[in-house]
């Protein structure tokens, strides 16, 4: 066969292949009466974090955010506001890929955890908040895009400080984590704090100093973050399992004046519908011996026992003999 052969024979194969064509474990085929729907998985970059441990750290982060936003404020003396703007994985190389060129860069490290943290400000804002704490206006313009001096660069440390802490101090119910920064870079082409396929987590958070929004990025690589996502899960798993403490059930004396209905009454044999419709004032139905003997009694509309029904000085009475078989205790 020469090369446009098997051309052919390729082209003719990939048309017939129905694109929607899915297999069992056991090599049959789904019948196209239980369409599946397939979902895309990436098995080079696989997500770690369930929903649910994702909705718990978007609830820390918020927090972590609203933290920030008032100490930020107090230290510029100016009103910050901050907000989630995103809270997602992905791979490391991506996010590498979203950082811009030129950029501040702040490499941080938690004593109780392995692997560096990646604090990302962008160049107006950075700019923007240390003109603030040099008592300037804390304006931009498009003119900051721009490397940072090396005197904006030691100011904006104690910026990264305030939120490499406050990140910290989020998980004081899990355990007690201290960070430090290790050094800054300002073009993330020459950063690499891990394998470009590492699942990080990003946060990304819009600051709004001045007319122009900016925004921060926080990146924690998952082998950093993953004794506090175990954490994370075992108390929620401690949480599901736990049952309130049952208490014996006391009697309280407010309760001996309530009224309850109580009922006494028989199963008579069916009656037909024309019967029912027949019946009129004075009419008698006829009853075997043993319905007195099987009297229900209700309780609050509810069956509990079964008495012997009778008289006792000239009053109509009823002797409880047993329990309902298929009471419910309330």
């Amino acid at each position: 066969m020469n090369q446009s052969d098997i051309d052919q024979l390729v082209a003719e194969a990939a048309g017939s292949i129905d694109s929607k064509m899915i297999f069992r474990s056991d090599g049959e085929r789904f019948p196209k009466s239980n369409p599946v729907a397939p979902k895309t998985f990436d098995f080079r970059t696989p997500i770690h974090l369930a929903e649910a441990e994702l909705r718990r750290l978007r609830t820390i982060h918020t927090g972590f955010i609203s933290t920030i936003s008032a100490r930020f404020s107090s230290l510029l003396r100016a009103d910050m506001s901050l907000k989630l703007s995103r809270l997602t994985t992905m791979p490391y190389a991506k996010f590498s890929e979203s950082m811009k060129n030129p950029t501040h860069i702040s490499l941080f490290k938690v004593d109780q955890l392995s692997g560096i943290g990646i604090l990302e400000i962008s160049p107006k804002l950075a700019i923007s908040m240390t003109n603030r704490m040099l008592g300037g206006r804390g304006m931009s313009s498009e003119e900051d895009e721009r490397y940072l001096t090396e005197i904006e660069v030691a100011l904006l440390e104690e910026i990264v400080d305030i939120i490499v802490q406050e990140w910290c101090r989020q998980w004081k119910d899990e355990r007690q984590y201290t960070g430090r920064q290790i050094g800054h870079e300002n073009n993330p082409r020459f950063l690499q704090v891990c394998s470009s396929d590492a699942v990080t987590l990003v946060l990304t958070i819009e600051a709004l100093a001045g007319d122009t929004p900016e925004q921060i990025q926080l990146g924690i690589p998952y082998n950093m973050l993953e004794p506090i996502v175990k954490t994370i899960h075992a108390q929620r798993s401690r949480e599901m399992q736990t049952t309130p403490d049952s208490k014996p059930q006391q009697w309280r004396s407010s309760y001996n004046q309530i009224a309850v209905p109580l009922v006494a009454d028989w199963e008579i044999p069916q009656v037909s519908v024309s019967d029912i419709l027949a019946l009129r004032a004075g009419d008698v139905l006829e009853m075997p011996k043993s319905t007195l003997a099987n009297t229900r009694v209700r309780i609050a509309n509810a069956p509990r026992f079964i008495a012997q029904a009778g008289s006792e000085n000239g009053h109509v009475a009823i002797q409880i003999s047993s329990e309902f078989k298929n009471a419910t205790k309330s």
